[in-house]
């Protein structure tokens, strides 16, 4: 028993070690866009003998903001460039945390450790009952119950916070609409193991499709932005 759970511990340090690579592959794209967009942006910019916004900037902020509109008026795409340089980091640190979740949960399933996570689920549900006995008698709604959980989650500070991450993820995506919360012999935490499971199995591998689609959307932005350059 103990070589199983240090077995289940060294493969969770290899799933967190994988998660991290797929969170930094991601946001690492997003920063090589960013850096790129704003470099040509400004390259362009610069040729361009009618942009205003340096001076603009001396206007203070309303003249700041004034003269980026103004951008969009003289060099649209070059504009366009910049802004999307500008806002890659944020989409790309949203998509990169998707990834490294998702990461995170192909490889629970892909060695077959679902178990470590599981136990943690009967852990939380042990607790609320704790505190509350009668919770589960009054409940009808599946929204209410994730709600205690989700909290109750929260609010462990001895769980690694990837495996907390993962069990957020999946409480929010499973679907419990055939469970019958009125039923005094309903085992939730038997269903949420169930459940959990399920949705582990289920899950497939993930990939950067959405990712490469934006680069090459960025690529064909890039290529607009030299092309109808007013130099």
């Amino acid at each position: 028993m103990k070589n199983e759970a240090s077995s289940n511990i060294k493969l969770f340090g290899k799933i967190t070690a994988k998660s991290l690579f797929a969170w930094i592959k991601v946001a690492f794209i997003g920063v090589l866009i960013m850096i790129t967009n704003i470099t040509i942006a400004v390259i362009l910019f610069s040729d361009n003998p009618g942009g205003g916004f340096p001076a603009a900037g001396h206007a203070g902020i309303l003249g700041a903001i004034l003269g980026f509109f103004f951008l969009f008026m003289v060099e649209f795409w070059s504009a366009l460039l910049l802004t999307v340089g500008i806002l890659a980091p944020v989409l790309f640190i949203i998509l990169a945390n998707k990834n490294a979740i998702a990461s995170a949960i192909y490889n629970v399933w892909k060695f077959k450790i679902a178990d470590f996570v599981e136990p943690k689920i009967e852990f939380y549900v042990d607790k609320i009952l704790q505190k509350q006995p009668d919770f589960l008698k009054n409940i009808t709604d599946w929204s209410v119950v994730k709600v205690k959980l989700l909290d109750t989650i929260n609010n462990d500070s001895q769980t690694p916070k990837l495996q907390k991450r993962i069990i957020k993820f999946i409480l929010k995506k499973i679907k419990m609409d055939d469970v019958d919360f009125k039923n005094p012999n309903t085992n939730l935490s038997s269903i949420l193991s169930f459940k959990i499971r399920q949705f582990i199995e289920g899950f497939a591998e993930p990939d950067l499709k959405l990712v490469w689609i934006l680069v090459a959307i960025d690529i064909v932005l890039i290529i607009l932005a030299f092309v109808f350059n007013k130099h």
